[in-house]
């Protein structure tokens, strides 16, 4: 009775292997995949660049391109055309990754940074406002809760890069350098889905932008935590070092 008992228990331990193998081997496939359409991407957006480059078109001017298009997506939320939201929003996006293409191959200036980066934060406001808009009984609190924290995450990243900028220590004041990082939520990719889903099925608002104000509001914290580690453990860890 006891060896069958046992028997039972091994061939559960090995179904349970089993299972996680397939687990872990379906997910490096998903991830392979993945990797695969990026790659594809990546690679058409960097030879479309070369050639843009070549011809004297600016980074700026298809930064600046892909800014008035995706306005667009703003008026087109708010009369539920979501249709047309949705192509302004892909080809904004088309266009982000084609000026950073651009750069790569011309000349990446910090103006250029500058504007590439405060394009994107201003279109993702003005998009999340366009969904208010488009519906505000239902969606203006989801709206308004993801716009406090966007506007959370956005400020603490960029008054970190500011500190990192002016102590130009780039290197040392990585933040994935501290524990505390918890890089990786709410993402350009994750809330590029998210809009994608939500022009498709407008119906689905109100819980996405609470998961994305989570999120964002998670993420936040994290840099701040990030900060305080290299801005003032580091450094006092630095310091001790070199006085001993």
């Amino acid at each position: 009775m006891l060896d069958k008992i046992k028997s039972i228990k091994n061939n559960l331990r090995i179904g349970d292997k089993l299972e996680e193998l397939k687990i872990k081997e379906m997910s490096a496939q998903i991830a392979g995949f993945f990797k695969k359409i990026y790659g594809f991407v990546y690679g058409f957006f960097d030879v479309m660049g070369k050639k843009f480059g070549k011809s004297g078109v600016s980074a700026n001017f298809v930064s600046l391109s892909g800014f008035v298009i995706g306005l667009f997506a703003i008026n087109f939320l708010a009369m539920g055309m979501y249709g047309y939201a949705l192509f302004c929003i892909l080809v904004n996006r088309a266009f982000d990754a084609l000026d950073g293409a651009i750069a790569r191959h011309s000349e990446i200036t910090d103006f250029g940074i500058f504007l590439d980066a405060a394009l994107d934060y201003i279109f993702y406001a003005g998009v999340i406002f366009g969904f208010a808009l488009a519906n505000p009984y239902d969606n203006a609190v989801a709206a308004g809760f993801l716009l406090f924290a966007f506007a959370s995450s956005s400020c603490a990243l960029l008054a970190y890069a500011v500190v990192a900028y002016k102590n130009n220590a780039s290197e040392k004041l990585n933040l994935r350098q501290s524990p505390f990082y918890l890089g990786g939520f709410a993402q350009g990719f994750e809330t590029f889905i998210a809009l994608i889903i939500l022009c498709i099925i407008p119906g689905w608002f109100m819980p996405i932008a609470i998961i994305l104000g989570v999120l964002s509001l998670v993420k936040a914290l994290s840099v701040i935590a990030a900060a305080y580690y290299n801005f003032v453990i580091a450094v006092k860890a630095k310091k001790k070092s070199n006085n001993g």
